[in-house]
């Protein structure tokens, strides 16, 4: 014979029943908001509320080229800082390419590829890739480490989520930090701080050229290893 749940005991199924019922209705942020506000705002007297629907949108995920995923780039440096300096040939055609390879193909802020293989996909001289890159490690844009790994500053263009992006630039501000005390270990703690904020990933977008007074028409080849 079954047992009979004594007052105030529920039976197996209906536990079951209630914990799937109090699983499905525990509410979103959204749906909790929606809650309070209707709680503040009762309807007003009148018809009697026959029924009230909320309907769940969600936006489309993005579509991008290739099968790589894509990063997120700062708009103001795009926009502020490598429009200007392209159009106004504060950067040398190789400068830009190099740096908008380096900014595709950084993974985390990484990406370990050689001068080399950097030329050949470019279709420019090697020479002119290494001088785009002492350049763009210059204006912290990139820095070099060993055994040709490159990173990109993470300020500017980061493949990965804001946590992992803190912890990247967390990591790059320590090694600025050991770095400089290892080199200048009698340096004051002021003096200290304010070299820091000068180090790699902290970024000053370079000067931006005047205005050329002579706009150069499409076709013109200046010299690449001139403009390095």
């Amino acid at each position: 014979m079954a047992a009979v749940p004594r007052k105030g005991q529920r039976s197996t199924g209906e536990e079951t029943r209630a914990a799937g019922v109090e699983q499905a209705a525990v509410p979103s942020p959204l749906a909790d908001s929606f809650a309070k506000a209707l709680e503040r705002t009762p309807p007003k007297p009148g018809r009697p509320i026959r029924a009230a629907n909320v309907e769940w949108r969600y936006h489309a995920p993005h579509e991008a080229y290739g099968r790589s995923g894509y990063s997120q780039v700062s708009n103001d440096f795009l926009s502020e800082v490598l429009a200007v300096l392209i159009a106004r040939h504060g950067m040398s055609p190789a400068q830009s390419a190099v740096l908008v390879f380096c900014m595709g193909r950084q993974r985390e802020g990484r990406l370990k590829i050689t001068h080399v293989k950097i030329a050949q996909h470019l279709g420019i001289e090697r020479a002119n890739v290494t001088r785009a890159l002492g350049s763009l490690e210059e204006w912290h844009m990139i820095q070099r480490r060993a055994n040709s790994l490159i990173l990109v500053n993470p300020l500017i263009c980061f493949k990965g989520n804001g946590d992992l992006q803190q912890e990247v630039l967390e990591q790059l501000r320590r090694d600025a930090a050991v770095a400089l005390r290892k080199y200048f270990p009698d340096m004051r703690d002021d003096a200290a701080g304010e070299a820091l904020r000068e180090q790699f990933p902290a970024f000053s977008p370079p000067a931006l050229p005047k205005p050329r007074s002579r706009q150069l028409a499409f076709g013109d080849n200046d010299v690449e290893g001139q403009a390095c």
